[in-house]
This record gives structure tokens, C-alpha cells and sequence, in this order.
């Protein structure tokens, strides 16, 4: 039986994943079969649970299709919940390096 917290912590990683995945931009042309089997992979890791693996796959996502920072933030977050530190770091090192959302340009923020 999973302990509450345990129950708690996946559902708060389901939900930073699944905003992650509504934030990824269309893939360039070039990576359209790449990210459709990565989308897949994605979805079965979800399925099993297995959410290390689906973080992996949105990384790999977000590395061929360059999304705005909030999808690095909300990947990093879940790595956090995880204690993944080596996607921690990851994700902000791909954050600095994100495109910057126009929101963040008009106010003159990061």
C-alpha cells in the first residue's frame, strides 16, 4: 500500500509533468518522428508510473523543440520532488538557457 505522502508527491509530479507537456511548442519539421515516439514513450511511462522516465522524455522533448523557461521550471520542480539532482540541475542550466516568454520581455524580468 503507498503511504499518503508518497500518493501526494507522485500526484504534485503528474501535474508539474502534465503542465510541462501543454507547454512544449510544435517540433520543427526535422524532429517530428523523434518527438512523436518521445510523446509515446511519455504517455506509457505515465501509465506505469514510472515518472523518472517520463521526466526524461519531456527533457528530451524540450531539448528538440526549445520551450519557454516556465517548462524548465515546472520540470525542475519535479525533479525536486523526486531528488533527482542531476535533473535539477539540468533543467535550470536548460532554463538560462531558455527562449524568454514575451510576458517576461514586456516586464523587463528573467
Amino acid at each position: 500500500m503507498v503511504s499518503p505522502e508518497l500518493a501526494a508527491r507522485w500526484m504534485a509530479v503528474r501535474a508539474l509533468l502534465g503542465r510541462a507537456q501543454t507547454a512544449l511548442p510544435a517540433p520543427p519539421l526535422r524532429h517530428v518522428q523523434a518527438c512523436a515516439k518521445l510523446y509515446e514513450e511519455f504517455a506509457e511511462y505515465l501509465e506505469h508510473n514510472e515518472l523518472a522516465l517520463a521526466l526524461d522524455a519531456l527533457m528530451e522533448l524540450g531539448r528538440l523543440t526549445a520551450p519557454r523557461g516556465g517548462f524548465w521550471r515546472d520540470l525542475e520542480r519535479a525533479a525536486e520532488i523526486m531528488n533527482l539532482d542531476d535533473r535539477i540541475l539540468a533543467s535550470r542550466e536548460a532554463f538560462r538557457a531558455a527562449p524568454i516568454s514575451p510576458d517576461d520581455a514586456s516586464s523587463g524580468g528573467p
